[in-house]
């Protein structure tokens, strides 16, 4: 039995289309832009190529150690550097493990709460509407929009009480409620319209989407004042770099499967017993806090393989194409836009990753053809006029680590693109593959090339600190002027019997 169940890819669009009020007429008379942000800057409106930095952390929303926070921790390495920082960038998974309502406390407002506008007043704040001080900037996980499978929900209502003073499915990150689709996710970042009457519509788009880009109105974030998001997925600029922020959650299709469903359905019901032996064993009260969160990254690792291989019996499902639009169509007219010098993309899934449970899972393969699609348009629209790479930096989560990882000739205009990973700062943390750093594909003509190599991995049994495994966020410096250079500094910290070690990796310098 899954733990969680999450909802068709359909769903997750029609859903949040409700909910921002998608292509309302009274948006479309006004000649809105639902997926532009225009961010106001406390230091005031930087030069076209000024140097700034940025901060980015994922897949950390997890509440579940009651003698130390990794999140919290990961927190406090960020607080330096916060200062200055132009934004944050969050790749997903805000809160585990199923998105609900009553976890954002502990699990999103508590380690982050100096992010938050009237930070000293955390414990009484609401999900709904938060205010942040500076630009916190997310993008939707898997874990958001997850709701308790309905057994277990039945199961979790009924015997709350129980369960809080037993401290089981209380640790698991889940309370009694799920993300309703998504719904709690929306309600914490994006605008909300539909919780606006019709009558009162037009002034609150007056009031709000009061700027303009290439022609189209969009919406203000104001940190203090209103910090809300246009939509599931948009994009802004800050000193001549734009910023597409995507939601990967709708681009999970298949492939027609490789191997039969008969196998597939053999594979799927070990791991569907594998997660019952360890419901069995976590009911076991006197397990230690190590022992537990062993057992929970476990179970969270066999529900994503549970979903990934579910998604193999419904290959036809259709692709969020409107999406993928908007990207092609972005990314053509930023690289004819001679104020834009340069393009990072973020998003929760990864397309290149060596992560031990992530690197071949049908996923990775999905985004990583969807990109693909859309990057060789993108080329091939451009001809002659594509005189830089096609994205400078591509940040993503969902694997728990950090990792940094370069493409090489993939035989599409992914090629020669920088990919990092950032999706250890919090919830758990998994090691390296055993096949190492290099990813080799097979060719259509049956050859095999490496496609992909890997220059840093941060995780499980890291070899940086005697202690082996290492939480991570990640500070990011643009230079100024062009070609886009950046710099990567990791922010790492590792739990010991003694408190908290922090490891100071070299930083990494990219492009140029």
């Amino acid at each position: 039995m899954n733990f969680a169940s999450d909802p068709p890819l359909q769903r997750k669009i029609s859903q949040m289309g409700k909910r921002v009020r998608w292509q309302h007429p009274e948006l479309i008379r006004r000649g809105i832009d639902q997926t532009r942000l225009v961010i106001n800057n406390a230091n005031g409106t930087p030069a076209a190529h000024d140097a700034f930095h940025f901060l980015v952390l994922g897949d950390s929303g997890t509440g579940r150690h009651r003698r130390h926070s990794p999140p919290r921790r990961i927190a406090e390495r960020l607080l330096p550097h916060k200062k200055g920082a132009a934004f944050l960038l969050h790749t997903g998974d805000v809160v585990y493990l199923v998105g609900a309502a009553d976890q954002y406390r502990d699990n999103f407002l508590k380690p982050y709460r100096e992010w938050l506008h009237h930070s000293e007043d955390w414990q009484t704040i609401s999900h709904e509407g938060l205010v942040f001080n500076q630009p916190f900037l997310p993008v939707p996980g898997n874990h958001d929009y997850y709701d308790l499978s309905i057994p277990v929900a039945l199961i979790a209502g009924v015997t709350l009480p129980l369960r809080r003073h037993l401290q089981w499915m209380h640790d698991i990150d889940a309370g009694w409620r799920g993300s309703r689709q998504g719904e709690t996710y929306a309600r914490a970042f994006l605008d909300v319209l539909a919780d606006i009457p019709l009558t009162h519509l037009g002034d609150h788009l007056d009031k709000h989407y009061d700027v303009s880009w290439d022609g189209k109105r969009c919406l203000r974030y104001q940190p203090g004042i209103n910090t809300r998001l246009p939509n599931r997925y948009y994009r802004f600029r800050h000193s001549g770099v734009d910023v597409f922020a995507i939601d990967s959650n709708t681009l999970l299709t298949t492939a027609k499967p490789s191997t039969s469903n008969v196998k597939r359905r053999q594979e799927l019901r070990s791991l569907e017993q594998q997660q019952a032996n360890l419901y069995r064993d976590l009911a076991n009260s006197n397990l230690s806090e190590e022992n537990r969160d062993a057992l929970l990254d476990e179970l969270e690792t066999l529900q994503e393989e549970c979903f990934d291989l579910q998604r193999h019996f419904r290959p036809s499902a259709s692709v969020d194409q409107e999406q993928l639009t908007w990207l092609k169509q972005g990314l053509i007219a930023s690289h004819r836009d001679p104020d834009a010098r340069g393009r990072i993309l973020t998003m929760h899934h990864p397309a290149y990753v060596t992560e031990k449970t992530k690197w071949s899972q049908a996923d990775t393969q999905a985004i990583r053809n969807h990109l693909r699609d859309v990057f060789d348009e993108v080329a091939s629209s451009l001809g002659g006029a594509l005189n830089s790479p096609l994205v400078d930096l591509v940040l993503s989560g969902h694997a728990h680590c950090m990792e940094v990882l370069r493409t090489h000739e993939t035989g599409h205009a992914d090629r020669e693109i920088n990919w990092v990973i950032c999706g250890g700062s919090g919830y758990g943390l998994r090691m390296q593959r055993r096949e190492g750093p290099e990813l080799i594909e097979q060719g259509e003509a049956g050859n095999s090339s490496v496609i992909a190599s890997n220059n840093l991995f941060i995780g499980r049994n890291w070899n940086g600190t005697a202690e082996g495994d290492a939480y991570s966020g990640l500070r990011i410096d643009i230079a100024e002027g062009k070609p886009l250079r950046m710099s990567l500094t990791p922010l790492v910290s590792s739990r010991t019997s003694k408190g908290w070690i922090d490891a100071e990796p070299a930083p990494i310098t990219l492009g140029g």
